[in-house]
Parts: C-alpha cells; structure tokens; sequence
C-alpha cells in the first residue's frame, strides 16, 4: 500500500507543477488584456503555486519526497525540452538547404558574398 501511496503522490506533483507552469504562462497568454486579467493571472499563479508549497509542507517526510520528485522531475523534464529541441531544430546549413535557397534566389550569409 505504501508503494501506490508514494505513486499517487509522485503524480499528484508532476500535475501539480505542470498546472503552475501553465498559470506561469497565463502571463503571456493574457498580456494583450493584462489590465484587466491581472488579477486571475496572479490567482492562478497563487493558487496552483501555493497548493503545491502548501502540500509538499504538510506531507510527512516519505510523503513528501514522493512529491517532490515530481515535482522537480517535471520541472527538469519541461527544461530538458528547450535544449532537445534546439538542438534539434536549429537552422543546419548543409548542401540541400544550399541548393533549394539558390533555386528560390534565397543566399545565406556564407554565400552573400560570393
């Protein structure tokens, strides 16, 4: 039973702090009426941020390391997404992007000058 306890907490955190994180992006999703939605996008922030404070300090302490790991194994997770994706979608300048640019009248910055 302590097993499925410390799973159910385990995802308790991981949705807890992917909810914090999507209010944290409610400051940009709301920005073009951020003066008249500031004050649900600061409940939001308050409230999910707060439920997930609010828990990891009442759970005893084999509760709450459950919890916190994920917790933060989301947090490292979603971080981890910026690099993978970076790494993976930035602009590669090889001999076919070469080829179609010129077919296009497209020129890089290696080529412009030549």
């Amino acid at each position: 039973m302590k097993t499925l306890i410390a799973i159910a907490l385990f995802a308790l955190g991981v949705h807890l702090a992917l909810r914090t994180v999507a209010a944290l992006y409610r400051i940009i999703d709301l920005w073009y009426t951020i003066g008249t939605a500031y004050s649900r996008v600061l409940r939001g922030i308050l409230g999910w941020g707060g439920a997930t404070v609010a828990i990891a300090l009442l759970l005893a302490d084999e509760g709450r390391s459950a919890f916190l790991w994920g917790v933060w194994g989301f947090v490292g997770f979603y971080l981890s997404l910026y690099v993978v994706r970076y790494s993976f979608l930035r602009r590669r300048e090889g001999p076919l992007s070469l080829a179609a640019n010129r077919d296009h009248g497209i020129h890089s910055r290696r080529s412009a000058g030549r």
